[in-house]
């Protein structure tokens, strides 16, 4: 049993517009529900392409901290960073000690060269204390050693 219906009633009901994609010969795809998409509409290409805009400036900001991160790093613990830089001015500081206390000992050496080339009394100071030399007008005593020395 059909219903009686009137064609003004049918023509006064709203239906949903649905906007159609023409298919070239080359597009007819048979679309199941899950299996294959059917073409995107304006509207769904609207809004994947807002997708991909967030995704890309996420990513955009992630790799930007990334080597953000990796410059920190380097200029921390890297060859030229801040704790070898400090290793090299702590080895410098140790350097510039030693060349001076090498300077020191250099003039001294240069003060005894100079003594030993010109001054006869440290030059007899040096042969009695070093080769036991003594001058010939001067009496040698020896004595016996002692039993209290080890």
């Amino acid at each position: 049993m059909q219903y009686p219906t009137s064609k003004n009633s049918l023509n006064q009901q709203t239906r949903p517009v649905i906007q159609y994609k023409h298919l070239k010969n080359h597009d007819r795809i048979l679309y199941i529900s899950g299996l294959f998409t059917p073409p995107k509409t304006q509207e769904d290409t609207v809004g994947m392409a807002k997708e991909t805009e967030e995704w890309r400036s996420l990513f955009t900001m992630v790799l930007i901290a990334g080597f953000g991160a990796v410059m920190l790093l380097i200029s921390v613990i890297g060859s030229y960073g801040i704790l070898a830089t400090s290793r090299l001015e702590a080895h410098e500081q140790q350097l510039r000690l030693k060349l001076d206390s090498m300077r020191q000992e250099k003039s001294l050496m240069q003060e005894e060269i100079t003594a030993l080339k010109t001054n006869p009394e440290y030059i007899e100071l040096i042969a009695r204390k070093e080769l036991g030399l003594v001058h010939s007008s001067e009496l040698i005593y020896y004595l016996p050693e002692s039993a209290d020395r080890p």
